[in-house]
């Protein structure tokens, strides 16, 4: 891609000092408001070449100079990147430049201030992530994001001023799958981004002098594509680019980790850049006091200059124990926090920041109170003294496994047994529901009826999964109900009982028999009764009765009425 258009910038400033020198007010937004920065808007003269307008110092203005506030915005991601508006390294505010309605627009935010006359060391490092489309504009004319350092005192921008643009070459850009509507051609213009990067400037030459920062996001010049930026500063991280310099009496070693996003690092021991190094954007080392350490770290193409870091492994006897979970389970779906007390329960008293580790360096983890992705993830302890150090853990989300096998059709009224329909899994529970939800339990898991059963897998974590089952039964041969039309009760032992015979799944619910003046003269709720012809125990003359059968198709639970007539023959 070698034509890029849109542009998001998040911005993330460290200065790199053995003095402990501060960072200018408000420089990362924690106020919540603009204060100590200029804002500034303008335009792209679409018909005077490369003249650009910017006018005079404003107010910010609406939509084009936002904060957002991670108290309120946190979960809320770029429309084509997806990556979060505000920056993920655990600060509150970030600022949005620009918008996604282009006018060949310009907006600028710029910081004045002077650099300690003091350090030795002082370097600004940004994280950015980037989205563009990549229109096929010529050279000049795409929109561009730009950042840029001016010397007040001595007059002129000097070294280096990245120019984020199309003809930038920016690496590792992916394909968004999201792109504005087409344009009035019916063109769709590809959309590409960039996850989080950093770059440097080093301003250590510039001990005294007065630096302004100037971040400009300017649409293309045919007003037609769009560039604008978020921009943070993180002022709860240390003013060094090298981390876990410092460790605590009880360590026996250290990692070394470099600031992220560059194209190449090489470690020196003892700062000596004639014997080999060791590449890499971290490296673990012996806990050794005073052993000094150079860190060459090379930009990706026009992402600013090559820079040596340089750092001192330092003791500490503060209390440090940094004691994490090897391995947290958790549900696909519901994800794990590692920021719950239970991950990093028997640490001794420190702070907390979470990573993934993307090549051969760490990144941010964006939501690290809920993980998504099953890996190996990384908690740094960091102490009130300075004491650090870096743990792995491993995230394993999981779903309890269950397989079932749907069972043939039967015919009623055998039985399907649903806990016979899978194959069962060692410290996993399961429960059985005639509910797709799960609310119902059932009592018998033997079925002869025909329908959706569920089966509920429980892991110990615990995760659940209800996987449904389907059950087929199919109806019984049609059934018969008979009885005799005369029988004679005279103690012969020969046709003396009257008895309603079923052949097949029927069940009586009642049995009536009345004279022919509608008096009932018996009843029974069994199959098994039968009648003698008597009433009670008194015999009831020879005549013609009446015999009233109810019950119940046992298959499809339908009421089920027959009647005739018997006469007693005496």
């Amino acid at each position: 891609m070698n034509r890029l258009c849109k542009i998001c910038f998040f911005l993330l400033f460290f200065a790199s000092t053995n003095v402990l020198a501060q960072l200018p007010n408000n420089i990362g937004f924690e106020k919540g408001n603009f204060d100590g920065w200029e804002t500034s808007i303008g335009t792209r003269n679409r018909t005077a070449g490369s003249i650009d307008i910017m006018d005079p110092p404003s107010n910010p203005v609406n939509g084009r100079h936002t904060i957002f506030d991670a108290t309120y915005n946190k979960n809320m991601l770029d429309t084509y990147g997806g990556f979060p508006v505000v920056c993920p390294n655990g600060s509150r505010y970030s600022i949005k430049l620009g918008n996604d309605n282009p006018a060949g627009k310009m907006q600028r935010v710029s910081y004045t201030f002077t650099v300690p006359k003091n350090v030795t060391r002082y370097s600004i490092i940004f994280n950015y992530a980037v989205v563009i489309e990549d229109p096929n504009h010529g050279s000049g004319e795409q929109p561009l994001f730009l950042a840029k350092v001016y010397n007040v005192s001595d007059g002129g921008y000097v070294c280096p001023s990245l120019d984020f643009s199309p003809q930038s070459g920016i690496p590792g850009f992916s394909k968004s799958e999201r792109s504005r509507i087409p344009t009035n051609n019916g063109q769709i213009t590809p959309v590409y981004y960039k996850d989080w990067s950093t770059a440097m400037i080093d301003l250590t030459n510039y001990a005294g002098k007065t630096i302004r920062l100037e971040f400009t996001a300017e649409d293309c010049k045919p007003n037609g594509h769009f560039g604008y930026a978020y921009l943070d500063v993180d002022e709860a991280l240390s003013l060094k680019p090298i981390n876990g310099n410092i460790f605590c009496s009880n360590q026996t070693q250290t990692t070394l980790i470099g600031p992220s996003g560059f194209a190449k690092y090489i470690w020196y021991i003892g700062n000596d850049k004639t014997k080999p190094g060791i590449e890499g954007q971290s490296i673990t080392v012996p806990a050794v006091d005073g052993v000094n350490y150079l860190l060459h770290i090379v930009p990706f193409p026009d992402l600013g200059c090559e820079e040596d870091l340089y750092t001192t492994l330092q003791k500490l006897h503060d209390p440090f124990n940094l004691v994490v979970t090897p391995e947290v389970y958790g549900c696909r779906g519901i994800g794990v926090d590692l920021t719950a007390a239970s991950v990093t329960a028997g640490s001794s008293t420190m702070k907390f920041s979470y990573y993934k580790k993307e090549g051969d360096g760490f990144e941010y983890l964006p939501n690290p109170d809920k993980v998504l992705t099953s890996g190996t993830y990384y908690i740094r302890g960091t102490n009130d003294g300075g004491c650090t150090d870096i743990v792995p853990v491993k995230i394993i989300l999981t779903t309890p496994d269950i397989s079932i096998t749907q069972p043939l059709p039967v015919q009623y009224p055998t039985k399907v047994d649903l806990s016979t329909t899978f194959t069962h899994t060692a410290g996993v529970t399961y429960n059985y529901y005639t509910d797709a939800a799960g609310t119902i339990p059932m009592t018998d898991l033997n079925v002869n009826v025909s329908g959706t059963y569920y089966i509920k897998a429980t892991s110990g974590i615990p995760c659940t999964v209800i996987v449904p089952v389907k059950v087929i039964v199919n109806p019984p041969p049609p059934y018969t109900i008979e009885a005799p039309n005369v029988f004679t009760p005279n103690g012969d032992g020969v046709n003396d009982l009257f008895k309603i015979k079923i052949d097949g799944f029927v069940s009586l619910t009642q049995l009536t028999i009345f004279n022919r003046y509608g008096q009932q003269v018996f009843t029974t709720r069994s199959i098994d009764d039968y009648w003698t012809g008597n009433r009670g125990s008194s015999p009831l003359p020879a005549g013609t009765y009446y015999w009233i059968f109810d019950g119940t198709d046992d298959y499809y639970h339908t009421k089920v009425k027959r009647s005739s007539s018997i006469t007693i023959v005496r």
